[in-house]
């Protein structure tokens, strides 16, 4: 009996495990490569405050860099937007484009608002979300990182309320802090 219904639980393993195996992925054309934003990673010569920076290829960078870093360009970021689309839930009515406004080093948590450095071409910007005709919608803060010869977008909304104290205690006070030699931060 117990030879049996161990071979029975092996049999269901291999028929659920059939069924995880996922299809190859279609190898893109070039030209499709080129539309969808798939370029080398590119970074600005200098950043100069208040000079717009240019790529190699003569497109444009966010018109705010703070550091010299690889960061997309106007091109890259509205191809990441277009495979965001793509991907998002269908029957949703989005944005047309975006407009890169400034860019940081980074990625921005989206729970806590902190910014995480990365080793990797990883770099949150404050985007504006355009309609059909270039018309500013909103601005979003989105992290966008360059991953398999691409850049790729990720929306996010941060928490834009200040974290309320807890009960609103008062820092705890020390009388003794007045004495020479004592510590300032116990």
């Amino acid at each position: 009996m117990m030879v049996r219904s161990t071979w029975s639980i092996i049999a269901l393993a291999m028929a659920v495990s059939g069924c995880s195996t996922s299809a190859p992925e279609p190898v893109p054309s070039i030209a499709t490569e080129t539309a969808l934003g798939r370029h080398a990673l590119q970074t600005p010569a200098h950043v100069v405050p208040g000079r717009l920076e240019y790529a190699p290829d003569n497109s444009t960078f966010a018109p705010i860099l703070t550091e010299r870093f690889p960061y997309p360009t106007q091109a890259d970021a509205n191809a990441a937007y277009l495979r965001w689309i793509d991907a998002a839930a269908p029957g949703r009515s989005y944005p047309s484009a975006v407009r890169l406004f400034g860019c940081k080093p980074g990625a921005v948590d989206a729970q806590t608002a902190r910014v995480t450095r990365y080793r990797g071409p990883v770099v949150h910007c404050a985007t504006d979300l355009l309609d059909g005709d270039g018309r500013r919608l909103r601005r979003e803060t989105v992290n966008v990182y360059y991953h398999r010869s691409a850049w790729t977008m990720q929306p996010l909304d941060p928490p834009r309320a200040p974290v309320a104290w807890r009960d609103r205690e008062g820092s705890p006070r020390d009388i003794w802090r007045w004495l020479p030699g004592r510590s300032r931060y116990q």
